[in-house]
C-alpha cells in the first residue's frame, strides 16, 4: 500500500515537473514561432523543434519547413529576414532631419470657422534673431494648379501677412519667407504648406437616416518594400500592423513587370497595360490616362471625396516615361505642388540618394503624409473620402534606408489613430513590389524578396462587427495566395456595400476574370494563372538548383539571342548594343510541388527554366523564366518579362522606353 502510495507521488511530481517543462519552453519560444500562423500550415508541418543556443537548429534536418502560403497548388515558403546571409548585407541607415530649427510659423486649422490660421511663433523669432527688439516681416507667394493637370503657377508679388491670418480658401498652397525688417532685408526661416480647404458637400450626397454606412478608404504605399525587408528594416512598424484589425496578406504576390507601373495599374485600373492598349487605350500616348476607367473614378461616382499625392515627380507613377494626366484626376491632386516644391524650394539629396530627400525645412515624403492626415481630419467624420498616398523618395534606390524611417513611418500610423480615423477607416497599407536590384538579390531568398510586396489591410471595429463574414474570409484569405486584381476588386467590393441586392455590379479586373474580392473566402487550390500572376513572377512553386550541365548551359545563350532579336524588332539596335553571355550565376528547374529529385536530375525534353546571368556589356545582370526543349534547343519565352536585376539607370540614357531601357545597353552607355 506504501509502496504505491509512494509512486503515485512520484508520478505526480513527475507529470507537474513535465508540465513545468513543456511551459518552460513555450514561453522560451523564439519570436519566429510565431511568425506563420498554424493555418498556413499542413498538419504533419504544425510542429516544430524548439531551436537552442539563441535559434540556431541543433538538427537542421528535423526542423519542418514553415511557408507564408501552403495549400496544395501553392507553398511560398517562408524566408528569415534576419537570416546570417542577410544580416552581412544589412546595414541600417541613420535618420538625417531636414532642419533642427522650430517652425517661426504654423498653420493651425481652426474648425469653428473651418480655416487655416497662420501662428508666428514669437519665441523661435527671438531666437532667430537673437533679439526680443528687432523687427521682422513674414510674406507668402500662393501655389496654385497651372493650366495643365500636372503644372503649377505662382502668383507674384509676395503677400504680407501678420499674426492670426486667416488663410483663403482659394489658397492651397503657399511659400512662406520671414525676413528681417532692415535693409538689405535677411532671410529668418523659409516653408511651405500645402492645405485641404474645406468643401461643402453637395446636398444630393448628404447621408440620410436610412444610408448605409460606408468606411473611407485611405492607401498608404511605400515604393520597393518587400513583406520580408519591412521586418528587417522597420520591425516598430511591423509589430504596430500586428494589432487588432490588422490583416497581412502573407501570400500576396505582384502579378506582372519589373517595375510599379504595371503593378499599381493593375490595383487601381484593373487592367495591365498591354491589355488597356488592346481595348482601352495606349498608356504611352497622351491623354489615355484620362480615359483609363480608374478606381477614383468609381469612387467618386459612390459620392466619395478623392486624392491622390505622390513625393517625387521625376520618378511618379503616372509621369516617368508616362505622358501623365492632362485632366486632374481626383478632387485633391497634389502633384502641381510637389512640382512647386521642387522648384521652388531648396533640395536636398542624402548621401547615395538619387531622389530629392528634403525639400525646403522638410521630408519630401512629410508633405504628402500630412496631405493625408488633413484630408482624413477635414472629412473623414462627415462623409467618405478615397485616397492614394505614395512615397518613393527613401526606399526606391536604398532598400536599407527604411531603417531610418521607422519611426517616421510610425508616427504617421500613430497620428491617425490618435486623430480618431481609423474608427470610418480601411486602411491599406502597401508596397508595388520588394527588392528589383543590388545583392538581395544574390540570396537564395532574392526571388521572394523582389515578388512579394508588403500587403496590410486594416477593418475599423464598426465593419468587422457589421461584416462578420468579411473579416473572417480576410482572416482565412491571409495565408491563400492573392494579388493585385485581388486587391482591385476588394475596392469595387468596398464601393458596392449598402446597394441593393439586384443593383448593377461594378466590372471586376478585366485582366483576371477569375479574381475575387478579398473579402470572399479564396479557394484552397488557387493557382498563379487563376490570382492573374505571371510565372516568370509566381513564387508558389519550388525551383532546384541544377549544375553546370552542358544541357543547363544552353539555355543562356539563347535567351541572348532572343534579346538581341527584340532589338531589331524594336527597331533599337541603332541605339542598343547586342548583348553576349558573361556568365551564368546559376540555372534552376521548376520542379512542382510534389516531386523530390535525388542524385542526377533527369534530362527532360521539355522543363520550366529559371536562368541568371551577366553579360558581358556593362556587366549588367538578368534573370529569365522560360520552356525549354532539349532536344531543338527552343525557348519559349517573352523578352519583356525578363527581370533585370542590377541597377540600368546609366546604361540606357539613350532611349525612354520604360521597358526597353531595362535590357538596352546604349552605344553612348557602354564602359570599356
Amino acid at each position: 500500500m506504501s509502496s504505491r502510495i509512494v509512486g503515485g507521488r512520484l508520478s505526480s511530481k513527475w507529470l507537474i515537473f513535465c508540465a513545468f517543462l513543456v511551459i518552460l519552453m513555450i514561453l522560451h519560444m523564439p519570436s519566429w514561432i510565431d511568425e506563420i500562423d498554424p493555418i498556413a500550415l499542413s498538419a504533419t508541418e504544425s510542429s516544430f523543434l524548439v531551436p537552442t543556443h539563441g535559434g540556431n537548429l541543433s538538427d537542421s534536418k528535423a526542423m519542418k519547413k514553415k511557408y507564408f502560403v501552403h495549400t496544395s497548388k501553392c507553398r511560398i515558403p517562408y524566408i528569415d529576414p534576419f537570416s546570417e546571409g542577410a544580416m552581412k548585407l544589412y546595414s541600417p541607415r541613420l535618420f538625417i532631419p531636414c532642419s533642427n530649427e522650430s517652425e517661426l510659423v504654423s498653420a493651425i486649422y481652426n474648425p469653428n470657422l473651418r480655416r487655416y490660421v497662420l501662428h508666428i511663433n514669437q519665441a523661435v523669432a527671438h531666437q532667430l534673431l537673437n533679439s526680443t527688439e528687432k523687427e521682422f516681416n513674414c510674406f507668402y507667394r500662393e501655389i496654385k494648379h497651372g493650366k495643365k493637370a500636372d503644372t503649377y503657377d505662382m502668383l507674384n508679388p509676395s503677400k504680407y501677412f501678420s499674426q492670426g491670418y486667416v488663410v483663403p480658401l482659394h489658397v492651397e498652397g503657399m511659400l512662406l519667407d520671414c525676413e528681417t525688417a532692415e535693409l538689405p532685408p535677411i532671410t529668418l526661416q523659409k516653408d511651405a504648406y500645402m492645405f485641404i480647404q474645406y468643401r461643402e458637400m453637395p446636398a444630393a450626397a448628404k447621408p440620410t437616416k436610412h444610408t448605409p454606412r460606408k468606411p473611407s478608404v485611405i492607401m498608404y504605399g511605400i515604393d520597393t518594400l518587400s513583406r520580408i525587408n519591412l521586418r528587417r528594416t522597420m520591425p516598430l512598424v511591423h509589430e504596430y500592423l500586428r494589432g487588432p484589425g490588422w490583416y497581412e496578406m502573407q501570400g500576396y504576390n505582384k502579378v506582372v513587370g519589373d517595375n510599379s507601373f504595371p503593378n499599381i495599374f493593375a490595383i487601381l485600373s484593373g487592367y495591365s497595360p498591354e491589355k488597356a492598349k488592346e481595348h482601352i487605350c495606349d498608356t504611352d500616348k497622351s491623354g489615355c490616362l484620362d480615359e483609363i476607367p480608374m478606381i477614383w473614378k468609381y469612387f467618386k461616382n459612390a459620392s466619395y471625396l478623392t486624392a491622390y499625392a505622390e513625393d517625387e515627380s521625376s520618378s511618379n507613377t503616372f509621369s516617368y516615361l508616362k505622358p501623365g494626366f492632362s485632366k486632374t484626376p481626383t478632387d485633391y491632386y497634389f502633384r502641381p505642388f510637389l512640382r512647386a516644391l521642387e522648384e521652388e524650394t531648396v533640395n536636398y539629396h542624402c548621401p547615395g540618394c538619387r531622389m530629392v530627400y528634403c525639400m525646403g525645412r522638410r521630408l519630401a515624403n512629410s508633405y504628402v503624409y500630412d496631405y493625408c492626415r488633413q484630408f482624413m481630419q477635414r472629412y473623414v467624420k462627415e462623409r467618405p473620402i478615397w485616397g492614394m498616398f505614395w512615397s518613393n523618395h527613401f526606399s526606391h534606390d536604398d532598400y536599407f534606408m527604411p531603417s531610418a524611417m521607422q519611426h517616421k513611418v510610425l508616427g504617421d500610423l500613430l497620428d491617425y489613430e490618435r486623430d480618431g480615423a481609423f474608427e470610418d477607416t480601411i486602411m491599406i497599407f502597401f508596397a508595388d513590389h520588394g527588392v528589383r536590384y543590388g545583392t538581395l538579390l544574390d540570396l537564395d531568398e532574392g526571388y521572394l524578396e523582389e515578388r512579394l510586396p508588403m500587403m496590410f489591410i486594416y477593418l475599423p471595429p464598426w465593419f468587422r462587427e457589421q461584416y462578420p463574414e468579411y473579416s473572417a474570409a480576410l482572416e482565412l484569405n491571409q495565408h491563400r495566395l492573392s494579388s493585385n486584381f485581388d486587391l482591385h476588386n476588394t475596392l469595387k467590393h468596398i464601393i458596392e456595400l449598402g446597394g441593393t441586392p439586384d443593383g448593377p455590379k461594378l466590372p471586376k479586373s478585366f485582366d483576371c476574370p477569375t479574381c475575387q474580392s478579398l473579402f470572399y473566402p479564396i479557394g484552397e487550390s488557387r493557382t498563379c494563372s487563376e490570382a492573374g500572376i505571371e510565372e516568370h513572377w509566381c513564387t508558389c512553386e519550388p525551383y532546384k538548383t541544377i549544375g553546370y550541365l552542358g544541357w543547363s548551359n544552353r539555355i543562356a545563350p539563347r535567351v541572348i539571342e532572343r534579346m538581341n532579336e527584340y532589338f531589331v524588332h524594336k527597331n533599337l539596335s541603332h541605339l542598343c548594343s547586342n548583348v553576349s553571355l558573361h556568365y551564368i550565376h546559376k540555372t534552376e528547374i521548376k520542379t512542382g510541388l510534389d516531386i523530390t529529385w535525388n542524385g542526377e536530375l533527369p534530362q527532360l525534353e521539355t522543363a520550366v527554366y529559371r536562368t541568371k546571368f551577366k553579360v558581358q556589356q556593362n556587366s549588367a545582370d538578368f534573370q529569365a523564366t522560360v520552356v525549354f526543349n532539349n532536344i531543338t534547343e527552343v525557348v519559349e519565352l517573352d523578352v519583356e518579362k525578363i527581370s533585370r536585376t542590377n541597377s540600368y539607370k546609366e546604361d540606357s540614357t539613350c532611349i525612354n522606353d520604360k521597358i526597353a531601357k531595362l535590357y538596352c545597353i546604349c552605344f553612348s552607355d557602354l564602359k570599356s
